[in-house]
């Protein structure tokens, strides 16, 4: 042999290979589908940058290495709308738009709520008799005034009429508990609360003016405007739950509202559209939905309760209505049939989408998705319009938006890289009233805005894509990770929602029993009786790897949601890890004490010897648990291997004591004189003889040694 030449093929997507010599060389090899010979490039440039400055440098951190070049720093302020935060602030206020509006259009409609029809001057009118009774109350800048009030015309009104008083709206949802109402009345304190008489008692226990917006003496106050708030006064508060548990109060200014509504005239162009209220006005996506039509000349339809708990119900009232800008989450949208909405405009916001959504609704019509906390004024990214087959982002920056994708020591990732996302500009609210702790770590120091101005950090795990918008990946503070693996549940969920005979499909971690986390899948149907669950299971292992391969699937009429069309997580029920009503019992001895050890490592009250080992909720970790157990219950080897040939009680029984389970034992036997080499050892040798000594698989090491040290001993060691 004088000479050879090789090529090394793995199933890895990038490898980067160190080869020593008189210079370090590196090789990397990658795969194609996924990344492009600039995007190689680029990262061989910054691996070259970091090695420089280590070499020239070699005490400097690691953590203080920035390995991004002007032009790449540029680029991130390009995308991410740095330029925002040099902009001035237009100072205009909601009832200036409003205003406006009334002024050009004040026959046009602006709101029907069932076969009730106001025009925008009988809107404004309304709102500004009640301004003035909340007026003579002592209410302005600088106050609250609590809203109980169902989804309504009346609630539009008193919404527009406590912000022409200057004071900040608080808006109650009446389905909620009596404790999550009194909490944000003590909380907030408003002076005031606007409601109806069938909720008037809910204020009884405390001391504030209650005024019934059907109250007979309102029409007899003054029609006229009452001087404007400040464009720096508070809008509304609205309480979300967050991760803490507590609800907090995020303060909402006018500046913060009307550049959602320059948003909208400036990249969404669904002015005088027709849009539905859908949402509680506890939620923000009601002030999506009601400035964007009002404050845009467009009509807003009320939509009632009965209709957003039928889905056959709403899609009726959105025909009839002829809605053309629809606004849900993913959860709510995917119970709803596209047939008959073509001329619809749909946005998605609230949580993550999965592509099945896409799949349904985006053919025949413009479907876009929107990304915001309440923090940031509902919505900051807006997508280009999505298709089928592709994947979903959460968009561009929204005008006077500016985002920032940062790692742990808040600089900027490139794109591509996963990252925090923080958020400036306009947008970004007043903090958590009442709770200056909470408010100060969310809202930080913007270092790349002017002295003072600040950021919201989201929590939020997103990375630029190669066109500009953002890809969401998760929670920064709720990685899902089971048995070591890492895992995205969308990738699970997506592949749920995509097998026959499924509607809907959601995926969760469970933990109902400490330390012992279960990935669940809850499903509807196409048609009753589409699906089994060990079916679907069956169907997902052709897929995926087995640790993503739910532990159950349950069928559901329904995926649970909550008052604000998210998934409710927590109304999703325990799975029993049994199938129908197939039980049998045992029958022999063995098949008794299996059962029972069965039941005990999995956690369950009784368990058929028909069930399979891994159909009730085991995998390859309880596995090993379940075969110690064997083992020691009946004396016997049975391996792991044969649990997985024999998942069930009846195919396993007569498997135990068989000898082909049984290891051999470990006995002593005679050193030869020459050990045989491992298959490895051979091939090290064998590569030494063709390319001669290299230290390409020594592993270096260093050792002090303390006391006299024996070098014949050593040497005889090592050479051993």
């Amino acid at each position: 042999i004088t000479g050879f030449s090789g090529r090394e093929y793995n199933h890895y997507p990038l490898t980067v290979q160190a080869q020593p010599g008189q210079e370090l060389r590196l090789r990397v090899e990658y795969d194609t589908d996924l990344f492009t010979a600039a995007e190689i490039t680029t990262l061989i440039d910054r691996m070259i940058r970091g090695l420089g400055v280590m070499a020239t440098d070699p005490a400097r951190r690691l953590s203080t290495l920035n390995l991004l070049d002007d032009a790449e720093h540029a680029r991130l302020h390009t995308i991410g709308n740095r330029e925002v935060l040099d902009r001035p602030t237009e100072r205009v206020t909601v009832p200036d738009l409003f205003g406006a509006l009334v002024a050009q259009t004040p026959d046009a409609v602006a709101v029907v709520c069932g076969n009730e029809t106001w025009t925008f001057r009988q809107l404004d009118d309304a709102a500004n008799r009640l301004a003035h009774a909340l007026s003579e109350l002592g209410i302005g800048s600088g106050q609250c005034v609590a809203l109980l009030l169902e989804r309504s015309a009346r609630a539009v009104v008193a919404m527009l009429a406590t912000l022409k008083t200057g004071a900040a709206y608080v808006p109650l949802d009446p389905a909620h508990p009596d404790s999550r109402v009194r909490f944000v009345l003590d909380d907030a304190a408003p002076i005031a609360a606007v409601t109806t008489a069938e909720f008037t008692q809910r204020f009884a226990a405390f001391d504030m003016a209650v005024v019934d917006i059907d109250d007979p003496r309102l029409p007899a106050q003054p029609s006229d405007p009452l001087p404007p708030p400040a464009a720096g006064d508070l809008a509304y508060i609205i309480y979300t739950s967050g991760t803490t548990g507590r609800p907090k109060g995020v303060a909402v200014a006018h500046a913060n509202v009307t550049r959602l509504m320059e948003t909208l005239a400036a990249e969404i162009e669904f002015a005088e559209q027709v849009w539905s209220l859908t949402h509680s006005l506890a939620f923000d996506f009601s002030v999506w939905e009601i400035f964007g039509a009002l404050l845009s000349g467009g009509r807003l339809v009320v939509v009632p309760e009965s209709a957003t708990r039928s889905p056959a119900e709403f899609h009726d009232l959105l025909v009839h209505e002829q809605v053309t800008v629809l606004t849900q989450t993913p959860s709510a949208v995917g119970a709803l049939s596209p047939e008959g909405l073509e001329s619809v405009a749909l946005v998605v916001a609230g949580e993550a989408c999965p592509p099945d959504v896409v799949d349904k609704w985006s053919p025949g019509r413009r479907m876009i998705n929107g990304y915001g906390p309440t923090e940031t004024t509902v919505c900051i990214t807006i997508s280009g319009p999505l298709r089928s087959g592709e994947s979903v982002p959460i968009g561009y920056p929204v005008t006077g938006a500016a985002l920032f994708v940062l790692d742990e020591w808040l600089r900027l990732v490139p794109p591509g890289v996963v990252g925090e996302l923080y958020a400036a500009g306009r947008g970004v609210t007043c903090g958590y009233i009442r709770r200056p702790g909470l408010t100060a770590s969310r809202f930080v120091a913007c270092p790349f805005g002017e002295p003072g101005s600040r950021m919201y950090r989201t929590g939020d795990l997103v990375r630029w894509g190669a066109d500009g918008q953002l890809r969401y990946l998760g929670r920064a503070d709720e990685q899902v990770k089971i048995r070591g693996y890492r895992i995205e549940l969308g990738d699970i969920q997506s592949a749920l929602a995509g097998l026959d005979g499924v509607r809907q499909a959601a995926v969760i971690v469970r933990e109902d029993r400490p330390g012992d986390k279960r990935l669940v899948g809850y499903v509807t149907e196409t048609a009753p009786g589409a699906v089994r669950p060990s079916e679907l299971r069956a169907a997902l292992a052709e897929q995926l790897p087995p640790y993503m391969v739910p532990a159950a699937v349950v069928v559901l009429d329904a995926l649970p949601l909550t008052g604000n069309g998210k998934l409710d997580r927590r109304a999703l029920p325990a799975p029993d890890y049994r199938e129908g009503d197939n039980y049998r019992a045992p029958s022999t001895p063995a098949e008794e004490i299996l059962a029972g050890v069965y039941a005990q490592v999995l956690g369950l009250e009784r368990v058929g010897v028909d069930d399979s080992f891994f159909d009730l909720g085991g995998d390859s970790i309880s596995a090993m648990r379940l075969v110690a157990a064997i083992n020691d219950a009946f004396g016997t080897q049975v391996s792991v291997r044969t649990v997985f040939e024999a998942p069930t009680v009846a195919q396993l029984a007569p498997r135990i004591g068989d000898d082909t389970d049984v290891l051999e034992p470990l006995v002593p036997v005679e050193r030869p004189d020459v050990v045989p080499l491992s298959f490895a050892q051979q091939r090290l040798w064998f590569v030494d003889q063709l390319q001669g000594p290299s230290p390409v698989y020594n592993m270096p090491v260093a050792l002090r040694l303390r006391g006299t040290l024996d070098v014949e001993a050593l040497r005889a060691a090592l050479g051993d």
